[in-house]
């Protein structure tokens, strides 16, 4: 496997789920490694000096100001660490720890934290070795995740003396937001992507109107994520029986279906929004005060304030709010007979009256729900003005952004994965064909793993199929790339 080039200005959402998940190696570049030189000695000169610098010759928070004794700078360093590792409560997963440490590591890499380049080894061997370490993820007020940060930083470095200022710029960090963040994404990302075939192969379960994505309808409204999704359904569909001359049922579908490629388009916008301001971040230094190489001098700062984290994440996942709800509604339709056409529940009576896959939809509007209600924003969050003496006086909740984000993009995983299987219910209910060219595929890779319920079965259970999918990823991946 290819190592991944830390420089501390280029990382990207691939390359963490790359080292995250799939644990591929590491290496900090020479360059990077010399920058961390240089800015060390700009901290040393700064110290060698005696001038007032936050964090680095002077006390933190309430105490700003207080100078340190030079004797004492070790002293201050590790108990400054143990007095905010106060961190609580569940624990991050191992990919999420790695995808932090990664956003740390290339933070220090930037040179703009002014850490020798001892820290920076440990972590590259932290990661290269795969070193597990416990990260607590409650504690963090989004304005740098300062509580499960001195978890990583008392298991690497409690054997060492800080040096001025590195504690402080492991505190400032927002590591653990901006690693969830990059994971999120990718979550969110794979999702919809396959969310667009799963609602294709429904629109052949529900026998809707193909056009809505027509060449003209896409023409008429040119949102970049509209056109994309809405020729991607499109080509998934090519050579369906829905363009066929009495295919679709209704001049006019319910707008759960008729709004596809707006609803997913529109997400796709957001996303990529999204996308690029958390990659910004990863170019960005966090710290408070930063070294600037160019002006050999420390600047005070708040880069530490995550409103660009945040509201990016808020974003992402406001986007997906219409995007499971449309989601749920199709389910709806597809397994009421008056909407659909077929039997009620997309199963044949059998003459003891139970409701098939209506239950199954009872659950899929439950956790629509809850991923609904998740997609909340989180920047109007405001924090005690009382704390710091008043100092600190607003927030940027930024890693319960990132919570709340992969707890929406793993509802999606489950969302569509309920669609999936009714669409596939009903298609075959429906006796329509031929499906389209992708679809026709994605429905028989669903057959592999969960069979067609026919009178008397019981409506089959949801993990199976989440599994298969999981197995055969790359396969469904190129399903996704293939449209048409």
């Amino acid at each position: 496997m290819s190592h991944v080039d830390i420089t501390g200005f280029d990382l990207t959402i691939d390359e963490i789920v790359r080292v995250s998940r799939e644990k591929a190696p590491i290496a900090v570049t020479p360059e990077a490694v010399e920058r961390m030189k240089a800015a060390r000695t700009i901290i040393d000169g700064a110290v060698a000096r005696g001038e007032k610098v936050y964090g680095v010759t002077t006390s933190v928070g309430a105490k700003t100001g207080v100078p340190l004794a030079p004797e004492r700078v070790g002293e201050f360093n590790r108990r400054l660490l143990l007095t905010h590792n106060v961190a609580h409560g569940p624990l991050a997963s191992p990919e999420a720890v790695r995808a932090m440490m990664l956003v740390l590591l290339n933070s220090m890499a930037s040179g703009r934290l002014g850490v020798r380049p001892l820290l920076a080894e440990r972590l590259t061997e932290a990661l290269n070795s795969d070193s597990r370490v416990e990260v607590h993820v409650w504690g963090s007020m989004g304005q740098s995740d300062m509580a499960p940060i001195t978890d990583l930083a008392l298991a690497l470095y409690g054997d060492l003396e800080l040096q001025a200022g590195e504690a402080l710029a492991l505190l400032n960090s927002s590591a653990l937001a901006l690693g969830i963040a990059a994971l999120a994404m990718a979550e969110l990302q794979r999702s919809l992507d396959l969310w667009s075939l799963i609602a294709a192969l429904s629109m052949e379960g529900f026998a809707a109107n193909p056009s809505i994505v027509s060449e003209a309808a896409l023409r008429s409204r040119p949102f970049a994520g509209l056109e994309r999704h809405g020729r991607r359904i499109r080509g998934y569909l090519d050579g369906s029986y829905l363009f066929a001359k009495g295919g679709p049922r209704h001049l006019q579908d319910p707008l759960s279906f008729r709004s596809l490629p707006l609803l997913h388009g529109t997400a796709a916008d957001s996303l990529d929004f999204a996308w690029r301001q958390i990659e910004t971040e990863f170019r960005s230094s966090q710290n408070n005060p930063i070294v600037s190489l160019e002006e050999r001098s420390l600047v005070s700062v708040a880069n530490f304030d995550t409103v660009s984290l945040s509201m990016a994440l808020d974003i992402a996942r406001l986007a997906f709010a219409p995007v499971v709800t449309a989601s749920a509604e199709r389910v709806a339709k597809q397994v009421d007979s008056v909407w659909s056409g077929l039997t009620v529940g997309l199963i044949e009576e059998d003459g003891v009256g139970l409701p098939g896959f209506n239950g199954l939809a009872q659950f899929h509007k439950a956790i629509t729900s809850e991923a609904r209600l998740a997609t909340a924003p989180v920047v109007q969050e405001l924090a005690s003005s009382s704390h710091s003496n008043g100092n600190l006086d607003r927030a940027g909740m930024a890693t319960f952004a990132a919570r709340k984000t992969m707890e929406v993009a793993g509802l999606c995983k489950s969302i569509a994965g309920l669609e999936l299987m009714v669409a596939a219910q009903a298609v075959e209910s429906r006796k329509a064909t031929p499906l389209g060219a992708v679809t026709g595929k994605l429905f028989a890779l669903l057959r592999e793993a969960v069979p067609f319920a026919a009178a008397g079965d019981r409506v089959p259970h949801l993990d199976p199929l989440l599994r298969h999918v999981e197995a055969r990823r790359s396969e469904i991946e190129a399903l996704v790339d293939a449209e048409g």
